[in-house]
């Protein structure tokens, strides 16, 4: 990067010398509002902020640019405002006074659940973390994806507001393997919306919007961000259990925005009195297994809704046991006797989006958006004869059904039959090689090596490591191991210590299975903390995995007391996570002087002009002792 000034801080590319940037049309340098970073702020070393493209409770999410990898990204801030203030520094963040512990407990809990997403990198509809670091006395998390078009603009973009269901079938379909591997590795999103979704430059839907509990439950720390019309009814409850039925409430309600184009009406009214509409111009064209899909996955009672990914993916498929449990439940469900004779029913009541002006980029493998030139049809117009257009559209209905029933036994006894002819042409031939090869038959011990493969128990790979895991000649053939790599200097270099599919687990052949490999500790540059307190300046070297060791110097009355002089190594030293730094400290020179019966030669003539502590300070040691000090220095104690 030439000259980082130069930067749009709306969308972190070269503006050149003008006010507006020629690449977004928008001003270059957009007002950023307290408590935000200022725009041109530099976190973790390499990350250069830009404006704010998402807030709520937890924390802020901003356009940014990783100066490393010369690449725009994002960066996601943990700042709960109900819990913390931003220092005059307009960086650091400390808790609020009675808040230290929630606001702990909150950050540990970012720490997580971001560090087990960097983990499962690499997944096809998950955003791409990269780094998960503390600084300022706060967490960071960076993720690859910018959030310049979510689902939800790109819908209202649309001609129409809506898609079609193979459209959508192409985009969503891909999102259920990804959601399902997070349910197994413990992540549970609960709080899918279609602001959540954003568009790669290939026009594929990645999954983001990740927050910790204390955000997307009620009653908790922290002010909930519960999205009205996607969030199921426990989310709303203070004992309300959660877990892969919550996402598959609101994966559903996403789908139901997007073939329908409205949002259903919120869980809590649909609890009162449940009346989802699907008009009928909708339910006429939309597949019978889809809608019983919607219905199964909305079910306001979570017991009686879709539990897993799985099962949800079965009813979306068009498979034959699909499309005939479909059939049954779909009729049981409609409602047609409606007054207006437009809807459909079937169990939430929707309610329009709200409108938004804004220019998508064109995707290039997913439906193309044009301009709108009509107001959405949600086909809820009443007829100019309401009681003749009923007959009509009951009639009409029962025909269709009866239509579809007819083509589907015919297609039954077509399959049943050709199944048959398959069966007894396989049995004649198997009888054929085994009278020449002298078998006994289909009664013999021995079952054929492909069908003992075809399940298989996962095994316990942490803690072993991954190229003899990878050499393993059984493990090659029957699954597919990904390496991601994770720095920790507390564990050997490629260690196995995480895996996306917990051991024990029954599984098909070819399974995927994420292996999080140690690559041990990581090099990189020692910030500049110069002019730092030492409770900033431990924040920042300890957030590196750094060990620090706090020293003193003489201060002869020209530098600010208790402000950091150097370290040593000196910064833009090149060091290795787990290595010791010393932070040396411009003494309190006034404590000196005023001090009775101070010994002024040593302030005239210093020696040992620095004195480490005897114990080190890192993250996991944050206690600091008072050191001996030698003559000419001063002793400093951090609590």
């Amino acid at each position: 990067m030439e000259d980082l000034t130069k930067l749009c801080f709306s969308c972190m590319r070269m503006k050149g010398a003008g006010p507006v940037c020629p690449h977004c049309g928008s001003e270059a340098n957009p007002k950023q509002e307290f408590p935000a970073l200022p725009l041109g702020s530099l976190v973790g070393g390499r990350y250069y902020i830009g404006r704010v493209t998402k807030k709520n409770s937890e924390g802020i999410t901003y356009l940014a640019y990783d100066i490393k990898e010369d690449l725009t990204c994002s960066v996601r801030e943990f700042f709960p405002e109900s819990l913390a203030v931003r220092d005059e520094d307009m960086v650091t963040i400390y808790s609020a006074p009675g808040s230290e512990q929630a606001y702990a407990e909150c950050r540990e809990s970012f720490n997580e659940m971001w560090k087990k997403l960097m983990r499962l990198k690499g997944l096809t509809a998950l955003i791409n973390v990269t780094d998960v670091f503390g600084a300022g006395n706060t967490s960071y998390a960076v993720y690859a994806e910018t959030e310049e078009e979510t689902l939800r603009d790109y819908l209202l973009d649309t001609a129409q507001g809506y898609l079609e269901w193979e459209q959508a079938r192409i985009l969503f379909m891909p999102v259920l393997s990804t959601l399902g591997t997070l349910h197994t590795s413990g992540v549970i999103h609960k709080g899918i919306n279609p602001d959540a979704f954003i568009f790669t430059s290939e026009g594929k839907l990645k999954l983001t919007d990740f927050c910790i509990p204390q955000v997307r439950l009620a009653y908790r720390e922290l002010e909930a961000d519960i999205r009205d019309g996607y969030a199921p009814l426990e989310v709303y409850k203070e004992d309300g259990a959660v877990g892969s039925w919550t996402d598959i409430y609101s994966f559903c309600a996403v789908l139901y925005r997007t073939l329908i184009g409205t949002t259903p009406i919120s869980a809590p009214v649909r609890a009162q009195n449940d009346q989802m509409m699907i008009p009928a111009k909708f339910a006429e064209k939309l597949p019978p297994y889809v809608i019983n899909a919607l219905i199964n996955g909305m079910q306001i009672n979570a017991d009686d809704r879709t539990r897993n990914v799985e099962q949800l993916r079965s009813n979306l498929s068009a498979s034959p046991r699909a499309v005939g449990a479909s059939a049954s439940i779909y009729k049981s469900h409609s409602v047609l006797n409606l007054p207006t004779g437009e809807l459909r029913t079937a169990p939430g009541t929707v309610a329009p989006d709200g409108v938004r002006k804004r220019a998508p980029r064109p995707m290039q493998a997913s439906p193309q958006p044009q301009r709108r030139t009509q107001p959405y049809d949600n086909g809820e117009s009443r007829p100019v004869n309401a009681a003749q257009k009923q007959e009509k559209l009951s009639l009409n209905a029962e025909a269709a059904y009866a239509e579809q029933q007819m083509k589907e036994k015919k297609r039954k006894r077509l399959t049943l039959l050709l199944v048959l002819v398959i069966i007894t042409l396989l049995a004649g031939v198997a009888l054929v090689v085994s009278a020449l090869l002298g078998g006994g038959g289909f009664g013999g011990d021995d079952e054929p090596a492909s069908t003992q493969l075809q399940m298989l128990t996962v095994p316990d790979f942490v803690n072993q490591q991954f190229d003899a895991v990878a050499a393993d000649a059984y493990y090659s053939q029957n699954l597919r191991l990904i390496k991601v790599e994770e720095n920790d200097p507390t564990i050997p270099s490629g260690q196995i210590i995480y895996q996306s599919i917990a051991a024990g687990t029954t599984v098909t052949k070819g399974t995927e299975i994420l292996l999080t490999v140690s690559s041990g500790p990581r090099s990189f540059e020692i910030p500049d903390v110069t002019g730092l307190t030492y409770e900033s300046a431990l924040a920042t070297l300890a957030a590196q995995g750094l060990v620090c060791v706090k020293a003193s110097k003489y201060n002869d009355g020209t530098h600010t007391p208790d402000t950091v002089a150097e370290t040593v190594p000196p910064a833009n030293t090149k060091v290795t996570q787990g290595d010791t730094v010393q932070v040396v400290m411009w003494s309190s020179f006034v404590a000196e002087n005023s001090t009775s019966g101070a010994d002024t030669s040593t302030a005239q003539n210093p020696q040992n002009t620095t004195a480490p502590e005897q114990q080190p300070t890192s993250a996991n040691n944050p206690q600091n002792t008072t050191a001996p000090t030698q003559p000419g220095s001063e002793s400093q104690t951090q609590n």
